[in-house]
């Protein structure tokens, strides 16, 4: 076992403790007050209005806790997607499932997408917002927004808004906001490129873009941003963590094989072979027979001989082609009205090429839906095919239900050519409204009127499937009267449509397969409509100042469907068959208010005392009304310490792919009744053996791996209702110029959690629970490989208001910003230090039934749940010195374990990626900077089977690099 895997290396030791020591102050994050757009340039001695509420302050003077992302750091790591980009910062997690490295198994439609996942509470949880006004969804069933169709080239800073956002901005804020503002004030023309690449040769990105911007009339402006990106394709065989398949289960289960875990072992091969597998018999006279590739005949079906390595045929990392197209303008028609619109395109095309189709008759099945099973694809036994490739003793184990029903086969179908997903995703986003001042009362006001529409469509298309109808009548042969020695499918009806017979004992022919070969998709639509309408300003003035008010009204409406075509939703090929999510409108109408009360001012322990609060009623078309609140304060009680606190009600109305449609799937869970696990608990043990169950059951990796199920939306879900609190310290003291440090304490309560039960969780609590809680929805019926009706062959999920969620913790930052003295020439030198960290101490969900499961503390889960990192930090060094600068920056994540639902596992190592830029300016036109990415080279882990919150996947790639180190070059040149 290597050394790294004992801890923290030498070089996160000195980098953490560097930052440490220059800040004087332990590692604690998040400053909302400074809220400054950092940068390698001098602290800007403005101050920076956030958009934490509609009522505008600065961010000295702002209660809400908001991290703000800019300059430097949004270009340290070269990362040209938003969600890249927060997603390096503790706040965050990886939103599991989607984006370029996790979501080749996440269903045809879902390939590619890359999301947000703030406070690790879901991409539905938050809200996305292009300078303040609300972004169309991503996929047809979701408001979430997909990053990849929004360019970064115009970004100026991002806020991230994590209090009390829900009042202010609507629903699904629970979590809080990502408010994205581009560079208005941007005048001239820009035109940038950068090309990065893996040092392994992969991972091959590239990126161009310019921009405009400049005057429009007297007073407005335009700006007008056009970008490209690709991001390559990265093959699980050019990979050591994905290039053989891996098994990484506990010892006692049976042999193991995880490269860089010290356990070796033979590879995990599938058991659905090149040569097929044909089963005869049952019991001690069983045969499981596979086609010799080399002399074609049939042999004994050997696994480490025989089986297929899939890993190599995967895709680690898709291939994605984003085109992007951005405009704003704004004209003051009038002294007192300004117009403004706002314009978006992006289109997002992905491509996830994966192992060839699996064919298994005992789950590939011809047809059927929900409760009503589909017929098995067996090879008849009067076959003329079969007859010929067996012999009278191989024929003579049948069982009469074989006779009768035909053999049940598997093959793996690689002589097709790979499967896989290709999505195009088109966004359009339009933006136009006015605003205005008025003068009246104790101050100015502003008012605003918006509309915002938007709209996704999705094309989705999974190539190298294989008809299981075709093969149902291929199979079903007989001798051609006209064509003696010649065959043809019995079926008159299947004849007439052109049935080619097919022999599964024999390389196929191209004609068998263009036969059995098609391709199917999917493709949906979703629509947004966004009127938001406000005014602003102060009606009077108390002795602290003036009284600040914001009243608004908002319609909001989201629609979206999602059609597959009728070979998936028949169950007429080897994918997964899946239903319609038919359409669905959501409506709500809103009012709101805010106030910000200042009751005392530069009096002697009240500096400033502020009290502010922010009510929202809401009418939804779905169920009853509701009501989202926030209530707090500030108390600064003398210059450089200040308290703030906000309490807040959050809600969260289902979406349409949570209210709709129904899918298969298939995957791996860990059946409690094999006998490594059964003796668990005397419950487990009875329940196991009640249904029959025998006491040595040791199924196979294959039954194990191929758990179907069917998972679904329900309509009758309940919004989710969230209480949360926000309270810290903020400390910018007078001594000490330039530095702040920042304490922020989150409690975020969430009553009516929407999730699946989860299909590991269901199946454990069917045999550990006296009352078999979700038996019902659990099959165990027939495996070949098994020879008994007890294999677990389903489960079944379905979305309900599950349970209660509760996630506490800190968020703490500190920031150093200072000359060093360290200048280069005559030019003044500028030195930003930065330490950011998110810290829970709880992270737990509670079942209906008062089971209450442990979340933090885990860096995986399973793939509905995922667990919570106990703390991450991120460090940031930032130099500059006239025209050169130097952005040093540091992720660190703690030694942790891997899956709170799985036990007797080494914890995963600490790990800490290192980065660097180097940047540098000729005569302020032009800007060349190069970097290099995980300096160290540090190998992502492995992680136990089902464990990383992503199918057929051994590490956890949102947390842990998987490219190694990697180079990237650009520029930026200014006309």
């Amino acid at each position: 076992m290597n050394n790294r895997n004992h801890g923290p290396s030498v070089a996160s030791r000195v980098g953490l403790l560097a930052l440490a020591a220059a800040l004087a102050a332990p590692a604690q994050a998040q400053d909302s007050a400074k809220g400054e757009a950092i940068a390698a340039e001098s602290v800007p001695s403005t101050e920076i209005v956030v958009t934490g509420s509609r009522i505008a302050r600065s961010n000295l003077d702002n209660s809400t806790a908001t991290l703000v992302i800019g300059g430097e750091m949004l270009n340290r790591q070269n990362y040209e997607n938003i969600a890249d980009i927060v997603t390096s910062m503790p706040q965050f997690a990886p939103s599991f499932g989607t984006g370029r490295t996790t979501s080749s198994f996440s269903g045809a439609a879902a390939s590619g997408l890359n999301f947000t996942n703030l406070r690790n509470l879901g991409a539905v949880r938050s809200v996305v917002l292009i300078n303040g006004r609300r972004a169309p969804g991503g996929t047809p069933l979701q408001p979430s927004v997909d990053f990849n169709t929004l360019p970064t080239a115009n970004i100026d800073r991002i806020e991230v808004i994590t209090g009390g956002a829900s009042a202010v901005y609507g629903a699904d804020a629970v979590a809080g906001v990502v408010n994205i503002i581009t560079k208005s004030r941007f005048r001239g023309l820009e035109v940038g490129g950068s090309f990065g690449i893996a040092e392994r040769g992969y991972n091959k990105n590239s990126n161009a873009y310019l921009m405009f911007g400049g005057e429009l009339g007297d007073g407005g402006h335009v700006l007008l941003t056009a970008q490209y990106t690709y991001e390559g394709l990265v093959s699980c065989a050019d990979t050591y963590v994905c290039g053989t398949d891996i098994r990484y289960n506990n010892p006692a289960e049976g042999p193991v094989f995880a490269p860089g875990t010290g356990l070796t072992g033979v590879p995990p091969l599938s058991a659905v072979a090149l040569g097929g597998n044909f089963f005869l018999g049952s019991g001690a006279s069983a045969l499981q027979l596979t086609r010799n590739l080399q002399t074609g005949q049939l042999q004994t079906f050997n696994i480490a001989r025989d089986g297929f390595n899939r890993n190599p045929e995967r895709t680690l990392a898709i291939p994605t082609r984003r085109l992007m197209f951005a405009a704003e303008a704004e004209y003051p028609v009038s002294d007192a009205i300004t117009a403004f619109a706002e314009f978006n395109y992006g289109r997002s095309s992905t491509d996830g090429p994966i192992e060839a189709a699996p064919f298994q008759s005992t789950t590939n099945l011809f047809g059927g839906r929900p409760g009503e099973p589909g017929v098995r694809v067996t090879i008849p036994v009067d076959n003329p095919f079969f007859l010929a490739a067996t012999t009278p003793a191989q024929r003579a184990v049948l069982t009469p239900a074989q006779i009768a029903g035909g053999i049940d086969w598997w093959q793996r179908f690689s002589e097709f050519g790979k499967r896989g997903a290709t999505n195009e995703r088109n966004t359009v986003r339009l933006v136009a409204g006015l605003k205005g001042d008025l003068d009246f009362g104790a101050g100015d006001w502003r008012w605003e009127t918006s509309y915002v529409y938007g709209r996704t469509e999705l094309n989705s298309r999974t190539d190298g499937l294989v008809a299981t109808d075709r093969l149902y009548y291929g199979l079903r042969v007989e001798a051609d009267p006209a064509n003696p020695g010649k065959f043809r499918c019995v079926d008159p009806g299947a004849r007439a449509q052109g049935c080619v017979p097919i022999n599964p004992f024999a390389p196929y022919t191209q004609d068998q397969i263009d036969y059995l070969t098609v391709s199917a998709g999917q493709s949906g639509i979703s629509t947004l409509h966004d009127f938001n309408a406000f005014v602003s300003g102060s009606p009077f003035t108390l002795p602290g100042g003036p009284v600040s008010v914001a009243l608004g009204v908002n319609y909001r409406s989201f629609s979206g469907f999602q059609d597959a075509d009728e070979a998936i939703n028949l169950g007429l090929t080897t994918g997964n068959q899946i239903g319609d999510n038919e359409f669905v409108k959501t409506k709500t109408k809103e009012a709101y208010a805010e106030i910000v009360v200042p009751l005392i001012r530069d009096k002697q322990f009240f500096r400033t005392l502020e009290l502010e609060g922010a009510y929202r009623l809401s009418d939804p078309s779905r169920g009853s009304s509701y009501q989202t609140w926030k209530a707090g304060g500030t108390w600064e009680p003398f210059e450089g310490v200040r308290f703030r606190g906000i309490r807040a009600r959050a809600v969260r109305t289902p979406t349409p792919g949570e209210l709709t449609g129904l899918g298969q799937t298939f995957g791996t869970v860990s059946d409690p009744c094999r006998a490594v696990s059964r003796n668990a608990n005397a419950t487990r043990a009875a329940n196991c053996t009640a249904d029959g169950v025998p006491a040595n059951y040791d199924p196979p990796l294959s039954v194990q791996q191929g758990v179907a199920g069917t998972i679904g939306g329900n309509p009758d879900l309940r919004p989710e209702k969230a209480d949360t609190w926000t309270y810290g310290l903020v400390l910018t003291p007078r001594f000490l110029p330039g530095f702040a440090l920042t304490v922020d304490r989150f409690d975020i309560k969430i009553d009516g959690f929407i999730n699946t039960v989860g299909r590991q969780a269901k199946v454990n609590l069917c045999y550990d629970t006296v009352d078999r809680q979700f038996c019902g929805d659990i099959t165990r019926s027939f495996r070949p490989e098994v020879g008994g009706n007890f294999a677990l062959t389903a489960i079944d999920d379905q979305l309900l208001n599950v349970n209660t969620f509760r996630v506490k913790g800190f968020d703490v930052e500190a920031r150093y910003s200072f000359d060093p003295g360290l200048s280069i020439g005559n030019d003044p030198s500028q030195l930003m230090l930065q330490l950011l960290a998110t810290i829970y101490d709880k992270a737990e969900q509670t079942q209906p039934t008062g089971q209450v499961t442990k979340l933090d503390g885990y860096a995986g889960g399973d793939t509905a749940t995922q667990g919570f990192l106990r703390w991450q930090a991120t460090g940031n060094i930032v130099y500059s010195s006239g025209p050169f600068g130097l952005t040093y920056s540091m992720r660190y994540i703690p030694k942790t374990k891997a899956s709170p639902f799985l036990t007797g596992f080494p914890k995963i190592p600490a790990a800490s990626y290192h980065n660097l830029r180097l940047s540098f300016d000729v005569k302020e036109k032009a800007n060349f900077y190069i970097g290099v990415n995980n300096l160290f080279d540090r190998k992502p882990p492995i992680v136990p089977d089902n464990s990383s919150g992503s199918q057929a996947q051994n590490t956890i790639s949102g947390f842990y690099d998987v490219f190694g180190r990697s180079f990237f070059v650009g520029t930026k040149l200014n006309f």
